[in-house]
């Protein structure tokens, strides 16, 4: 009897689902012949309202053109073609634009062509000169026989998988005919959504039965789950928070979760701890190439100034008869000690604007003036190399907040470097200009000379690396530091062909002053 029970209620389930799949396909089939009714309607109202307004709207056009027998001419030029297409194209769009898919346009008899297309909400790409080939028969057809009977017709049209009402409306002045205008929409893009909407609802409905089942299992499940979630949302906010544990499957995945997160912590210290290694070792290798590029830079005037003193020293020791003057101490020679001290001074200058790029007299200045600026000091250094000097200035730049003297060097560092980079009738261009948002102000210097090798793009702003046979090594770091004082960025860009190419940005509000 158990057994039997079963079955009866088995059956008696899955008769009953049968039923309400088979009311509810009936319903549904009911339901959407109604609703493509109701559509194909609404449409068709929309149609005939829509060419009703085209005609209206032309009737003044039009009585104004009759008047000037613009309908007795037998041909019109291609100007006049394309004016009156435009005129009617923009009166069909201002009465069809309200309605999404409508689309219309005018009819002539004196010209037997159709004209005034116009579909203001078509999809791209949108039809520029007219309905679909297959469908100009058809509007054609209509709006003659519309006029033939000298009134408005509505008719609807099927081809392929086109569905649409077709309005034609016949345009009378002075009891004259003298063409129609139309204007349809095509159904056939609406019912398939419509259709594909309602079905998706109607397997919604009958699901709902079949699912009550399963959400109660979820339900239970659902607990679980959003516990584990509460406790992830907690460990965002808390990283030593651990979720609860419990016995079954979600107590493994809850001891899973605190061994993943336990990890994560454990690989992020070992990272920070890796970083400030890093940093701390970078920054040792920098100030170590630092110190090795002065004791370099030193050692040289350094030993100079010591052999002289040395010489002066014996050459005092040593007695002289009354009125012979010393060899050793002479003017060429404290001139020389005097030299190599200025050079000392120099390089300690230099590096002074490291620790201090800018003297922080940020003002409102033209950049364009400091290029400007620039090209007039370094204008007899080109001409000596036959070099020429071009300058692409923009006009509409705004007033930059920079240090005028650093910013002055920078320009002159880099104008500098691009005339020894070239020979004898090379050409150094000079641009500003500012980006599309206003947000940058960019200042570029573009030579025609050597160029810069890839390996040594990386070294090229480091203290001390020069490729020069008597550089020093510090006026491009030294460029570095004051651009990036502006909150800016200055780089070699790839250049195509021969030379270098390094760009300057500076914001154009800046925040904030090193």
């Amino acid at each position: 009897m158990k057994t039997i029970g079963v079955s009866k209620k088995t059956i008696i389930i899955f008769a009953t689902i049968l039923v309400i799949i088979g009311i509810s396909a009936y319903g549904a089939s009911i339901f959407l012949n109604r609703w493509t009714d109701e559509i194909i309607q609404t449409n068709t109202e929309l149609t005939r309202e829509t060419v009703r307004k085209i005609m209206t709207a032309s009737v003044s056009v039009i009585d104004s053109l009759e008047q000037q027998n613009f309908f007795s001419r037998e041909t019109l030029s291609k100007k006049e073609w394309r004016t009156i297409d435009n005129l009617f194209s923009a009166i069909t769009a201002s009465q069809a634009h309200s309605v999404v898919g409508m689309e219309g346009g005018f009819y002539f008899v004196s010209f037997d062509e159709m004209i005034g297309y116009s579909w203001p909400t078509a999809p791209d790409p949108a039809p520029a000169y007219g309905p679909a080939p297959r469908s100009y028969p058809i509007i054609k057809s209509q709006i003659i026989k519309s006029i033939h009977l000298r009134k408005s017709l509505l008719e609807f049209h099927s081809f392929d998988f086109a569905v649409f009402p077709l309005a034609t409306e016949p345009i009378i002045i002075r009891n004259r005919i003298v063409g129609g205008t139309w204007a349809r929409i095509h159904v056939e893009r609406e019912l398939p959504s419509s259709k594909l909407m309602h079905i998706l609802n109607i397997a919604a409905i009958v699901a709902i039965g079949a699912l009550g089942a399963a959400m109660i299992l979820l339900w239970f499940r659902r607990r679980h789950v959003n516990a584990i979630r509460a406790g992830l949302d907690l460990v965002k906010l808390d990283p030593s928070y651990r979720l609860p544990l419990e016995s079954g499957v979600y107590g493994a995945i809850a001891a899973s979760i605190n061994s993943m997160v336990d990890a994560l912590i454990q690989e992020q210290h070992i990272r920070e701890q890796l970083e400030r290694n890093l940093h701390q070792q970078d920054k040792m290798a920098t100030l170590g190439k630092l110190i090795a590029g002065v004791a370099h830079e030193v050692k040289t005037p350094l030993a100079i100034i010591k052999t002289r003193i040395q010489m002066w020293q014996r050459d005092l020791q040593q007695e002289k008869p009354e009125g012979e003057l010393r060899t050793t101490v002479s003017d060429d020679s404290m001139e020389l000690v005097v030299k190599e001290i200025n050079r000392l001074s120099n390089l300690v200058k230099r590096l002074l604007v490291f620790a201090k790029p800018t003297q922080n007299k940020f003002q409102k200045h033209n950049i364009n003036d400091v290029v400007r600026q620039t090209a007039l000091i370094i204008q007899v250094e080109a001409e000596n190399k036959h070099i020429s000097v071009i300058m692409e200035c923009a006009e509409n730049l705004p007033l930059l907040e920079f240090d005028h003297q650093a910013m002055e060097q920078v320009c002159i560092n880099l104008c500098v470097n691009a005339v020894e980079s070239m020979q004898e009738n090379g050409t150094l261009t000079i641009s500003t200009w500012i980006s599309d948002d206003g947000g940058s102000a960019f200042v570029q210097f573009k030579d025609t000379g050597k160029g810069i090798p890839e390996e040594l793009r990386q070294k090229i702003f480091d203290p001390f690396f020069t490729t020069k046979e008597h550089g020093v090594g510090l006026g491009l770091s030294i460029s570095y530091e004051i651009v990036k004082a502006h909150g800016g960025k200055i780089e070699f860009i790839p250049t195509e062909g021969e030379g270098a190419t390094c760009r300057i940005t500076l914001p154009t509000q800046i925040k904030g002053k090193k």
